[in-house]
């Protein structure tokens, strides 16, 4: 090969070579972006989950500590949750929780 061949090679070798590096680069940096948006998006669900949680929670605080108001006042526990509206399902729950 003359010199002019070999200067070609090595100049489309070299450029080969930085192609390769760009893609890695910019991989890595898409790699790196995807993960932050996905742990941005984790964590706002986690958020969303717990505040949801949180209220379902003190609901059913709310709902104990009103049971307990209409029991110590002289209802059943039968009659307080009747009164209440809460489906049959949920008594034996909500009693346990009483106690």
């Amino acid at each position: 090969m003359s010199e002019k061949e070999d200067n070609l090679n090595y100049a489309a070798y070299l450029n080969r070579e930085m192609e390769i590096l760009d893609y890695k680069s910019m991989m890595k940096h898409k790699l790196e972006e995807g993960e932050k948006k996905g742990l941005e998006k984790g964590r706002a669900e986690g958020r969303a989950e717990g505040r949801e949680e949180g209220r379902e929670e003190g609901r059913e605080e709310a709902t104990i500590k009103i049971l307990r108001n209409l029991i110590t006042n002289g209802h059943k526990a039968d009659d307080a949750l009747r009164q209440m509206g809460i489906p049959e399902s949920q008594w034996e729950s909500l009693k346990a929780k009483l106690k």
